[in-house]
């Protein structure tokens, strides 16, 4: 072998694909498992950029050829591989979603996986955000109280949210004439539900009581579920009012009614001035009501809670709207809380004996 024939030698590769020989300069390496390919037969991963053997590389649905690394499982289907521009991305967790998985919210056309669609409704899905602008106060619609209620502006109606974590008897709940709607939640498991009433006045409150004393939960974790309370508004009745009044009740008594702001609770945190979302015990964002979202779930464990509750707060908001603003200081609202809520009918020393031994 002369000197020119071991430099070609040198300088020449096989390729691992075809058998080919060629000069080194033109070769390229598996970026895998790095055998040798030509030109004509290294793969180029389409999002990464690096060269690739027909065995070491996936195919994405668009026909793009794409590392190990780089292919992204539709997270619904398991089944297509995707490339950076054909993964679609949950809007609410980011999972890669192919193009079959995905869904769509009706109103702000925000992607969407099977386990973040909000509700369905009509055959249209939608995201949280959406679905709870649209349902802002369901009680308050197409309610036989609203044209009463405009006649009587001093007269108190209270809409209930029910959450319940775990399977349950929905029939009952969903054939109930106090029930208004239901949804689902993405803070409850899928057979949870939460659960809106009709518009509700102090003569519901033993029907209500009755209802939640029925429903019993099957479920692990029964306390993922909450409450939430919904107080007509008006001109007297604002967010800094129920803080104070709220904030004026102990713990035991909040306890008694049900209530976990005290706790700490990252659902319902009891913060002067934060009066706005979901992380709120007193949400003033509805146009219509004052949320207070601090109560447990409402259910036969704690039905004997309820109508305190209620009365508690049909006590404070009769309070507030005997007053004009600006009349009552955040220490009469505090001592009025507390007196209304030691006396209520079923917060009685018994009741609260029973607390402590539940604890």
């Amino acid at each position: 072998m002369n000197d020119n024939d071991k430099e070609n030698e040198a300088t020449t590769g096989k390729c691992a694909e075809c058998g080919g020989e060629t000069p080194a300069r033109d070769t390229h390496q598996c970026a895998a498992c790095h055998v040798t390919l030509c030109e004509s037969c290294v793969e180029t991963c389409h999002d990464c950029g690096v060269g690739l053997c027909h065995g070491c590389c996936e195919e994405c649905q668009c026909a793009e050829t794409l590392c190990h690394d780089c292919a992204l499982p539709c997270s619904a289907c398991g089944r297509m591989l995707l490339c950076s521009d054909c993964a679609v991305r949950c809007g609410v967790c980011d999972d890669p979603l192919c193009s079959d998985c995905e869904y769509r919210c009706e109103d702000c056309d925000c992607a969407l996986c099977y386990e973040c669609v909000y509700d369905f409704a009509d055959d249209y899905a939608y995201c949280s955000d959406c679905w709870n602008s649209r349902r802002q106060e369901p009680y308050y619609a197409d309610s036989p109280c609203w044209l009463k209620m405009q006649e009587h502006k001093h007269m108190l109606t209270i809409g209930l949210e029910i959450e319940i974590n775990g399977a349950h008897g929905q029939s009952r709940l969903k054939e109930s004439p106090l029930i208004a709607g239901w949804c689902t939640d993405l803070s409850l498991d899928d057979e949870g539900r939460e659960y809106q009433t009709r518009t509700l006045t102090r003569e519901d409150f033993d029907a209500i009581y009755g209802l939640v004393r029925g429903i019993h939960t099957e479920s692990r974790e029964p306390d993922k579920a909450g409450g939430h309370m919904h107080l007509r508004r008006t001109s007297r009745q604002t967010p800094s009012r129920w803080y104070w009044a709220l904030k004026g009740l102990s713990d035991q008594q909040a306890r008694n009614l049900n209530m976990r702001h005290t706790s700490n609770n990252r659902w319902c945190e009891l913060i002067h001035g934060d009066y706005d979302g979901k992380h709120t015990a007193v949400n003033g964002c509805h146009e219509n009501t004052i949320e207070l979202r601090t109560f447990a779930r409402w259910d036969e464990t704690t039905a004997h809670r309820l109508i305190p509750a209620l009365e508690w707060a049909s006590h404070m908001w009769r309070h507030f709207e005997s007053h004009d603003l600006y009349q009552l200081k955040t220490a009469d609202i505090m001592r009025e809380s507390a007196r209304s809520a030691y006396q209520t009918p079923r917060t009685t020393p018994a009741m609260r004996l029973s607390a402590r031994k539940e604890a």
